[in-house]
This record gives C-alpha cells, sequence and structure tokens, in this order.
C-alpha cells in the first residue's frame, strides 16, 4: 500500500496502519525451485501411471497407416504429374489456342500449326489426331 494514493485519504489511520502490518510480499520462486518441484511431480506422477501407459502410445499407428494407405492408393490411381498429349505444347495440360501459338514460334511444321489450330476453333466434331 502506497500512502500517496489518493482512496486511502479518507480511511482512519488505525485501518491503513493495520492493513500496512498485513499486506505481505509474495514470495518469488526461482526457477531452480521451481524445476525440482516439477521434476519431483512428474516422477511421482509417472510412477503412479499403470505400465502399459508409461510405453508409447500405439494410439497413431492405426491413423498413420490409414493416411498411408491413402497415399499408396492416390499414387497408384493418379500416377505422378498429369497427363499431357501431344498437342499440349505449352504444358498448361488441355490444349488450347495458346498451344498453337507456342507450336507457331517453335518453328513447327505450318500444316501442323495449321490443323491445330484448326482442330481447336472447330464447332464441329473433333476430327482425328495427326
Amino acid at each position: 500500500m502506497h500512502d500517496t494514493e489518493p482512496q486511502f485519504d479518507d480511511l482512519p489511520d488505525s485501518l491503513v496502519a493495520r492493513l500496512k502490518r498485513s499486506e505481505r510480499a509474495q514470495a518469488i520462486v526461482d526457477p531452480r525451485t521451481d524445476r525440482a518441484i516439477l521434476d519431483q511431480a512428474r516422477r511421482y506422477f509417472l510412477a503412479a501411471r499403470p505400465r502399459h501407459v508409461r510405453k508409447p502410445a500405439l494410439r497413431w499407428a492405426l491413423p498413420l497407416a490409414a493416411a498411408a494407405a491413402l497415399l499408396v492408393a492416390l499414387l497408384v490411381v493418379q500416377p505422378f504429374g498429369p497427363k499431357t498429349s501431344a498437342d499440349d505444347v505449352d504444358g498448361s495440360g488441355r490444349v488450347d489456342i495458346l498451344d498453337a501459338f507456342a507450336l507457331a514460334r517453335s518453328q513447327a511444321d505450318r500444316d501442323r500449326v495449321d490443323a491445330l489450330a484448326e482442330r481447336i476453333v472447330s464447332l464441329s466434331e473433333p476430327r482425328s489426331a495427326l
């Protein structure tokens, strides 16, 4: 308690004196003492636990096995990387007019570029591949 605080100005002096005597600073526990208490508590509670609980729990074995099986299944069903056709020149995963532009820039055979562009922009049934 501090005498300079205005909230204590209207209290009787005898009450302020008793409050000052009863006020005690809280004891500070140093880190070494805190660590020693924590270590003792861990030893005590570890000794009280059943033996099968102290072993590393296998509770993660089933979820990990399920996740591994799912990953293997996905890799088998969907092999690495997207399937690309020979006409997908830019590697975007789909054949569009940008593939025709990329093929033209690579100075490929003009007939191949024309056939690809015609298939891409055609509104009729797709023709057979080159």
